[in-house]
């Protein structure tokens, strides 16, 4: 019998057995999930934050092999490995979904990186390449630096040329950082701009941002003239509070960034998601993976992400 992870009222996650999912319509197909990729949007929805899904199962984010066609797909064929970033309802055994929705998956990529790829490598990818132009040489910060998404655009960063920062929560995080590209790796706390204004006298080109109130603030400071602040995130629970006055010290920019005005539709999430496999199987772009455990352990896996206790990603195993 199937099996997904369901939310109840409280928003707690739990493991149970299901009916099974109908035979895909026509256009989609159904996946076998080999693993399904957590991300801090379901801790928004078990915040509240966010939606919950209206089936009460979390997860848009996997790789497994594709076990039945609906009418009129012609492609990924019947035991193909496809990957996915946007299928509703993937913490389970299976998946239903558009078959535009699913991305092939070279021989030369595994599971585990498929599946920790897609969902945080697409926003990384977008806000490098289409967020804020970054030339050859910037120097640019990248906060939360040892999180999914903050290993994967330092990577990207670095292969534009930019030479990264890293801020980090805890020391014990710096070495993925480094790892990943970063020339320098600070953590958090009273004098985090003044070590940046330190390395980069005469500012930095752009601040790359998922906390949010708290730590960005003070690196406003840290932004040369016409630099830029790039918000994507707000782990800490609260949004930013930046106004105009700030901004005026430098004639400096300000975006808060959102997937939906840059992954706009399943042709533009397709063709990022295969630059990312193809830059992953050439060993350009590579996935950390904090663990890997199995639903029954959605709720400790949130837990980890949302005390920052992991490095890189959380991944789940039905």
């Amino acid at each position: 019998m199937p099996r997904r992870v369901t939310l109840d009222a409280q928003l707690t996650p739990s493991v149970a057995e299901s009916v099974g999912l109908p035979a895909p319509g026509a256009g989609q197909i159904r996946v076998r999930v080999v693993r399904a990729g957590v991300n801090f949007w379901e801790v928004m929805q078990r915040r509240g934050r966010v939606p919950a899904p209206a089936d009460g199962v979390p997860g848009t984010e996997g790789v497994g092999v594709v076990d039945e066609l609906g009418a009129g797909v012609t492609a990924p064929a019947v035991g193909d490995r496809v990957a996915w970033s946007k299928v509703p309802g993937s913490y389970a055994d299976q998946v239903v979904g558009p078959a535009d929705s699913f991305v092939s998956v070279p021989d030369e990529v595994d599971d585990d990186t498929a599946a920790g790829l897609l969902f945080q490598g697409t926003t990384a990818a977008y806000l490098c390449e289409a967020a804020w132009p970054v030339a050859q040489g910037d120097p640019v910060v990248v906060t939360s630096a040892s999180g999914g998404v903050g290993l994967l655009l330092t990577q990207l960063l670095v292969a534009r040329g930019a030479v990264v920062v890293g801020a980090v929560s805890s020391p014990d995080k710096a070495g993925a950082s480094r790892d990943a590209g970063a020339a320098r790796v600070l953590t958090y706390g009273g004098g985090l701009a003044e070590e940046i204004r330190t390395l980069h006298p005469e500012g930095v080109a752009a601040v790359f941002d998922a906390v949010g109130a708290g730590v960005v603030e003070p690196l406003v400071a840290t932004l040369r003239p016409r630099g830029a602040l790039v918000l994507y995130g707000a782990a800490s629970g609260k949004e930013a509070q930046i106004g105009a006055s700030d901004l005026g010290r430098g004639s400096l920019f300000l975006t808060r960034t959102a997937g939906r005005d840059y992954l706009p539709t399943s042709d533009v999430v397709a063709e990022y998601s295969r630059m990312l496999l193809a830059l992953a199987g050439s060993g350009r772009l590579r996935v950390r993976v904090d663990r890997v455990l199995p639903l029954e352990d959605t709720m400790a896996a949130w837990d980890a992400l949302e005390s920052r206790r992991s490095i890189g990603k959380i991944l789940l195993a039905p």
